[in-house]
């Protein structure tokens, strides 16, 4: 078992505190002395200028199926030069109304070096990668891999 921290603080800033007006911005910290300066999604009176939850869960499931991807590959002896994904996830209704990260969808850009895995070995590293995720293992999300075609 492993366990992972984080630190959230968030402190109100005006006299006021309205649903439309209270102040969205906050700090995250993690154990190895990192800040991440959060807020809500601009759609969601957030500031832009700073990481939403949405936008944070959408690169935990990009980097999580990139790391699993890259230890795949490593098993496999394929040699992975660079790696690259434009991510997009839907906030949408769920099929109980509620607003939910529904989908998410991969697309990574994987480069070899040599001879790289032909399309149908590339799809089986993707399908192994997902699998073995962990943060996908732990969402009811869909999760879609579309890579480009070899």
């Amino acid at each position: 078992m492993s366990e992972f921290y984080s630190r959230l603080e968030w402190k109100r800033d005006h006299p006021d505190f309205e649903l439309k007006t209270f102040n969205r911005s906050h700090r995250i910290h993690f154990p190895n002395g990192a800040l991440l300066e959060g807020s809500s999604a601009p759609d969601y009176s957030g500031d832009p200028e700073k990481n939403n939850p949405e936008q944070l869960f959408v690169a935990s499931l990009s980097s999580c199926h990139m790391l699993t991807f890259l230890a795949v590959a490593a098993i496999g002896k394929w040699k992975v030069e660079s790696y690259e994904d434009d991510a997009v996830g839907y906030l949408e209704k769920n099929e109980t109304g509620k607003m939910s990260m529904n989908r998410v969808v991969l697309r990574p850009s994987v480069r070899f070096s040599g001879e790289g895995p032909n399309q149908e070995e590339l799809s089986k590293l993707h399908e192994k990668a997902h699998r073995g995720c962990f943060i996908a293992s732990s969402v009811n999300t869909e999760v879609r891999i579309e890579p480009p075609s070899v």
